[in-house]
């Protein structure tokens, strides 16, 4: 894989477009009632679930496997 570095801007401005979708989607579904502004909602917290899997979580939460033992024989 190609060693990318993190840019805290670009992070934040794609937090923000993240924002704007979902809250936007929000306030469209109060104002009209029409269900189909639901779907930039579910469309955002799946961008937000994708942002919190790639910068959050651990790449292994288990760490490395133990060393394979040497059996005595």
């Amino acid at each position: 894989m190609l060693p990318l570095g993190f840019s805290w801007g670009a992070f934040l401005v794609y937090v923000a477009g993240l924002l704007f979708v979902t809250v936007g989607g929000v306030w469209g579904l109060i104002e009209s009632g029409h269900p189909a502004f639901l779907a930039p909602i579910l469309v955002g917290l799946f961008f937000f679930y994708l942002c919190w899997e790639a910068v959050v979580e651990d790449e292994d939460p288990y760490g490395p496997p133990p060393p394979p033992s040497k059996s005595q024989g």
